[in-house]
């Protein structure tokens, strides 16, 4: 009996864990959420949600077919936002995908107005 509960005990470990995690922020009236969409010089269309929540910079999008959550971080000029080995800066109407581990870029320049929620 003990090597069944132990056996079962290192079945149940190795089972993938599914969690499911949601994220409230609270937006007060000086913050803001801005959907910009992007043409990039690969061909493929970016959908960048911004989102900014006191001292909180998010910039939400899908990569690959993949959801990603790119976090703000400190900048000369423009923004950064960073999200594992993927970094987004964005200037003015331009912005620049780099992935640090394959020593990629996709460069991008907003192909129309920004929808403010």
């Amino acid at each position: 009996m003990r090597l069944f509960l132990t056996a079962l005990t290192c079945a149940m470990m190795a089972l993938p864990a599914v969690a499911q995690t949601s994220l409230n922020l609270t937006l007060g009236p000086a913050d803001s959420v801005e959907t910009i969409n992007y043409s990039c010089d690969t061909g493929a269309a970016l959908r960048v949600q911004y989102v900014n929540a006191g001292p909180n910079a998010l910039a939400l999008m899908k990569i690959n077919g993949a959801m990603r959550i790119f976090v703000g971080v400190v900048a000369g000029s423009g923004a950064r936002y960073v999200s594992g080995a993927e970094v987004w800066v964005t200037k003015g109407g331009t912005a620049l995908l780099e992935n640090q581990l394959k020593d990629t870029k996709v460069r991008c320049s907003q192909s129309d107005d920004a929808q403010r929620e």
